[in-house]
């Protein structure tokens, strides 16, 4: 291996956290127990509804309006 390879596959995994490390942190921060509480959610990002997302419901009527929802707010 020549030594651009192996410094580019050490930069490669950092670039990539810093680039989806906001995006996996909104999702985890907007999962909420109530169907209410992610309604409310759904005001603040200015999208509206909520979705049920296994026990527990997110903001926005789906999870394509919550990503769009999100990327605007950032």
């Amino acid at each position: 291996m020549t030594a651009a390879f192996l410094r580019l596959s050490l930069f490669v995994p950092i670039l990539l956290s810093t680039v989806t490390a906001p995006r996996v942190l909104a999702q985890a921060n907007d999962m909420f127990p109530s169907k209410a509480a992610a309604l409310l959610r759904a005001k603040e990002l200015k999208c509206a509804g909520a979705f049920a997302m296994g026990n527990e419901w997110m903001p926005c009527k789906d999870f394509n309006a919550y990503e769009k929802a999100v990327r605007q707010g950032s």
